[in-house]
Order: C-alpha cells, then sequence, then structure tokens
C-alpha cells in the first residue's frame, strides 16, 4: 500500500498546528523578546571625582556617598593582573588597563579589587615561571635572587610601582569606579596544597632573594605562612613601614577602598587585624578614612566567618558553607553588623550565575565577580595564563560564557539607583520566593526566579497557560495605591504593571518568561509628602 495522501485541507490544518506551536515556541523561548520596556541602565557618570565613602549611620549593608548620603551598591568585575602584569616571558606583556576600564563601564560596573601579588615570579599549581611585575621594592643587588634578577632591597621602595597605582586608581576614579587596593596576598607565599610552583621562591621576605638578612620562613619548610603572623617583629616593622607607602600615595584619593589581603591561611587572624587597626590609624592621622576590608582565608579555619564578622574591618568578604550558604540560598545582610562583598573568588573561585548575583542582591549583599576576562583558563584552579595565550595577547578577548553575569551585575547597580536603597533592608518573609528588599510600607523589590531548566518551563507554560513566574507579596504595610513595575532581568527591561492596592497579601505573575524582579512602591508623590 502507498502512503496516504493528504489533502489540502489536511495540509492547511497542519501547516496551522506548526504555526501556533512555533509563535508560542517562539514567544516562550524568546522570554517575551516582543515585549516593550525601556532600558535598566545606570545614569551616565557626571562627576569629575567620586565623593569618598561611609559607613552609615542608618544601614548596615552598603556605603554611602559622603556626598548626597545615598546608599552605594558596590559590584563589578576585577581580574588577577588589573595592577602587575604578568606572563611567561620576562618582562610579561603589559595589561591594557584603558580596556579593562572600559569594559566596566560598558556593563554599568563601579566597583574592582586591585589584585597585589608579593611575590616576582612563580604561581602554586603550576611548573611554568610565571613573572610578575613590577613589585614593591627597588632590585639594587649585590648578587641575584633565585629568579635570577638583582636581589631586593627592603629599604628601599620602588618609584614605578607606586607611581603606576596611583594612576590606576585616578583612572579608574575618573570611570566612577572605586577600588579596593589589595595590599598582601596568601598565595603568594605558600604553595596553598598544590604540588607545583611554590611562590615562596620569588618573595623578596625570602633570605635568599634581599640584601637586608630577612627570612620570613622561620621554620624552615620552604614556605613562609610565617609572614602573615606577627612572628617576627622584624618582618612586621617591614610591613607597616610599606602600609605607611602605600596610604601616603592614595590617602587623598576619594575612590578608594583596602582590602588586607586576599586568601591568607586560617592562622594570619590576629596579623590581619593588626594590619587593619595600622590602617585605620595612618590614615586617622592623615584626617581621611577609607573603608578597610577583610577577606575570607584559605584553607578555611574551624571558626569558618566569625573571625571575619568579629573583625575591627569596615567590610568584609566570607566563604560559603553550611552556615553560610552564600552560592546558593545567602545569608541576608541583618544576621551580622557587617558590610558584605559577596565574591566570586571566595566561593567558587571561578564561577557564579546571574541567578546568583540577584539573589545576592535581595539579600542586602554587594555583588562582585572574580573576573577571567582575558586570562586562559586551564581547568578550574590553577587559573593563570597558557604559554599560547600568554605569548599573543590578541587571541584573549574577555570570556563570553561570564557575559551574563557581568550584565547581571550591571542591572542590579542600574535597579539599586531607582530605590531609596538605604531605607531597604532584606525581609525574606515578605515574598514566597523568599527575596525580598523592602523599605516596610514604602517600597519593595522582590526576586523571582525561574523554576527548572528551559524545557521544563516550556512544557509548564504550555500546559498551564500562563507565561511568566508567580510571588505572594505580603503588601500588608503598605496602604493605598502601589505602582508596580516589572524587570526583565535576563535582558535588562523595564516594563510597567498595573496598579494595586495594598494592605493585604497579593499574587503577582510576570509578564514575560525568566527570572524577573517586582517592584513596588508608593507613588512618588505620595513618597515626597510623607
Amino acid at each position: 500500500m502507498g502512503r496516504p495522501r493528504r489533502t489540502a485541507t489536511g495540509l492547511a490544518a497542519t501547516s496551522a498546528f506548526w504555526f501556533v506551536l512555533l509563535a508560542l515556541l517562539a514567544v516562550v523561548l524568546g522570554c517575551g523578546e516582543g515585549s516593550k520596556g525601556s532600558p535598566l541602565q545606570s545614569a551616565p557618570y557626571r562627576h569629575s571625582v567620586l565623593a569618598p565613602l561611609a559607613a552609615s549611620t542608618g544601614s548596615s549593608r552598603y556605603f554611602v556617598d559622603s556626598r548626597t548620603q545615598r546608599a552605594v551598591l558596590l559590584t563589578g568585575s576585577h581580574t588577577w593582573n588589573n595592577f602587575q602584569d604578568w606572563g611567561l616571558t620576562d618582562p610579561p606583556p603589559a595589561f591594557d588597563y584603558t580596556a579593562y576600564l572600559n569594559f566596566l563601564q560598558r556593563h554599568g560596573h563601579n566597583f574592582i579589587r586591585l589584585y597585589v601579588w608579593e611575590q616576582a615570579a612563580w604561581f602554586p599549581g603550576t611548573e611554568a615561571k610565571v613573572v610578575i611585575a613590577p613589585l614593591a621594592y627597588q632590585r639594587t643587588g649585590p648578587r641575584n635572587a633565585l629568579d635570577g634578577h638583582l636581589r631586593f632591597d627592603l629599604t628601599r621602595f620602588n618609584t614605578a610601582y607606586f607611581r603606576r597605582l596611583r594612576e590606576r586608581v585616578e583612572a579608574a576614579e575618573k570611570r566612577g569606579i572605586y577600588v579596593s587596593v589589595m595590599l598582601f596576598d596568601g598565595w603568594s607565599i605558600e604553595l596553598k596544597g598544590q604540588k607545583l610552583g611554590n611562590p615562596w621562591r620569588g618573595h623578596p621576605f625570602n633570605r635568599e632573594n634581599n640584601i637586608n638578612g630577612i627570612d620570613g620562613d622561620i621554620d624552615g619548610d620552604g614556605q613562609g605562612k610565617e609572614l602573615h603572623t606577627m612572628m617576627s617583629p622584624a618582618v612586621t616593622a617591614l610591613q607597616k613601614t610599606y602600609l605607611r607607602k602605600v596610604v601616603e600615595t592614595l590617602t587623598n584619593l576619594d575612590n578608594v577602598l583596602w582590602e588586607i589581603s586576599n586568601e591568607s591561611h586560617s592562622g594570619s587572624v590576629e596579623w590581619q587585624y593588626e594590619m587593619v587597626r595600622t590602617v585605620q590609624q595612618l590614615e586617622s592621622d592623615r584626617g581621611k578614612r577609607h573603608p578597610v576590608g577583610m577577606t575570607s582565608m584559605w584553607p578555611h579555619g574551624e571558626e569558618g566567618n566569625a573571625s571575619l564578622f568579629e573583625s575591627p574591618a569596615d567590610w568584609i568578604s566570607p566563604h560559603d558553607d553550611a552556615k553560610d550558604p552564600y552560592k546558593d540560598d545567602p545569608p541576608p545582610s541583618t544576621r551580622r553588623n557587617k558590610i558584605v562583598f559577596s565574591d566570586t573568588d571566595h566561593l567558587w573561585g571561578i564561577g557564579g550565575s546571574p541567578s546568583w548575583v540577584w539573589k545576592s542582591f535581595l539579600r542586602g549583599l554587594n555583588p562582585i565577580f572574580m573576573d577571567p576576562y582575558v586570562t586562559a583558563i586551564r581547568g578550574n584552579l590553577p587559573a593563570w595564563p597558557s604559554p599560547e595565550a600568554d605569548r599573543d595577547a590578541s587571541k584573549s578577548s574577555p570570556a563570553p560564557e561570564w557575559e551574563s553575569i557581568r550584565k547581571a551585575m550591571g542591572y542590579t547597580r542600574a535597579l539599586a539607583d531607582r530605590v531609596e536603597l538605604a531605607s531597604m533592608r532584606p525581609i525574606g518573609e515578605l515574598a514566597s520566593t523568599g527575596y525580598c528588599l523592602a523599605a516596610l510600607g514604602k517600597e519593595y523589590l522582590i526576586y523571582l526566579p525561574s523554576q527548572g531548566g528551559r524545557l521544563r518551563r516550556v512544557i509548564s507554560w504550555v500546559r498551564k497557560g500562563f507565561v511568566g513566574e508567580s510571588v505572594e507579596a505580603d503588601l500588608s504595610a503598605a496602604q493605598g495605591a502601589l505602582d508596580v513595575e516589572w524587570v526583565d532581568v535576563e535582558r535588562g527591561l523595564i516594563l510597567p504593571g498595573d496598579p494595586v492596592t495594598g494592605g493585604r497579601r497579593l499574587e503577582f505573575r510576570a509578564p514575560f518568561a525568566g527570572d524577573a524582579v517586582l517592584h513596588v512602591r508608593t507613588p512618588v508623590g505620595r513618597i515626597e509628602k510623607q
């Protein structure tokens, strides 16, 4: 028997079926591409200088602009070689800092960590001799250090290092970007559990590398962990002299924050506390204070993040563990009285997602991203340059797989500029999703994360006959008429919603597919009258 012939009517019906199905899929999979909305973006930066950041008397979640007293959400991409150059050639290829600042501005970012490495060569986890330049001390000799260059004189600072430090912070200030200057680095003094690549071989405080008789390896195990302790008064004195030089170089700039050390070992706590107090005192003597931060240790100690929250630091960056699940369900910032920078560097190393950005923002945290940028990645760790990419920087470009995170951070900052951020705090119980940032009775931001993968969402939407995610919001404290708008967080668009009346619990459904943020507030005129 032959194949049945299709009639014209049958063909028309089949075509109509597929047309409708494809149209439905286009709408669903396109996440509402055809819906209208206004772009979510921060206003262009217009000041010649940034205002210094200060702690807020009304919020423990954000610093405030000391000029306007408005809360500032700090968010942005930092990368390992944004201050010192590194590579497999000697000297290493120059990092294009201007292109990097362009990249940050393009994504609406306003914050970076400026990475500092203490060693002249070698990294944990790789056999390659990765060269780092410039360093803080002059190489005067006599005799050569282990990397083949002249030894360091720890009493003489390298003018080129501090000139570059000043220039890079100033250049960021002109772009509206705050800079946290890293002062020490825990990955510069020990193997960090790796079998290859000992950075202690290239450290100026290694006795084979300086002319001053300084030996930071007190126990003789071939690493310099003791450097980030108070064990050697001579070492501590040199470190404080270095801090004084850094503060003198930057203290009159307004876009500065300080970070004591990147992932020093868990035995460094008291040393870090002393360094925090030293920086604070040095700045107090000069009449200006910039926020000082203490960030996660690696490996983590048994105390978890307690040493950070108990520190004299003004801000902290914790790690993720069962008690503090900053990766998947970030603790609200109201739990403890510290400004928190949730940094993917201390959570994944290299990782994160747009959903993590929005969850962190709605929990009152400042999300920042350890960005591979132009650095080639071999696996997850170590994240050092590959020979091919290092010899030809033109072959590298900002890693496209992380673009959605970069955009999400820019969108959160733009949304933060649209609300009265200083008066808002995370109150998860007001939303069925658990993610709500609110000024009770006045303004609410609620995050609606999409459920499951895209195919699962398509099936759910087709079966249930709707498009967006839903949330139940408790607006009992908000009386009268309320304005509503939706944020399409994947495309960075704001869409108007229908006004509602408060004083009760209400269910809302997003008018588009995918992740969404609901913004409910008292009409602007009413807020001003209050």
